[in-house]
């Protein structure tokens, strides 16, 4: 199983791109393989969550649309495909759980760009690959500022 986590509300369309095109390259790897796409809905630790957007519509359903949209271009039968929204305080924890309860052999995630708060908490996919018992593939892009430093994306 290869899984590959979305922060679809928090992530450029050229990151997402890049996840996408990542997905399809780790997939040859993995022939035969399932692609569980998940994403994290945050909950709250003390005051009460939100269900809902502000029209009313379920926020859970509105993410698993998302994830369905986000992997229609992949043209992988509905066979290799499911869709989990996870829920949890912290993102990196659920998304591990997931990788160990699944026994997923493959993620990838994204990341994105720094800032002084990310540096001094960590980030997600930086705490995933350091607690994940699978290989993990972390996507990526530059931000502009490295263009101009000629710094590549990994």
């Amino acid at each position: 199983m290869v899984v590959v986590a979305l922060d679809l509300q928090g992530s450029t369309e050229v990151l997402l791109a890049s996840l996408r095109s990542t997905c399809e390259r780790v997939l040859t790897m993995h022939p035969g393989a399932r692609l569980a796409c998940v994403t994290v809905l945050r909950t709250s630790r003390l005051a009460m969550d939100v269900t809902v957007d502000d029209e009313g519509r379920n926020l859970r359903v509105l993410r698993l649309v998302e994830l369905k949209d986000w992997a229609r271009p992949l043209g992988l039968g509905e066979e290799r495909l499911t869709y989990h929204v996870l829920e949890g305080p912290e993102p990196a924890s659920a998304i591990i759980d997931f990788v160990r309860e699944n026994r997923v052999d493959h993620a990838v995630v994204g990341a994105r760009g720094a800032s002084s708060l990310r540096r001094y908490l960590g980030s997600v996919s930086a705490q995933v690959v350091a607690e994940s018992p699978c290989t993990v593939t972390v996507v990526k892009v530059p931000q502009p500022e490295e263009r101009e430093e000629g710094i590549e994306a990994s």
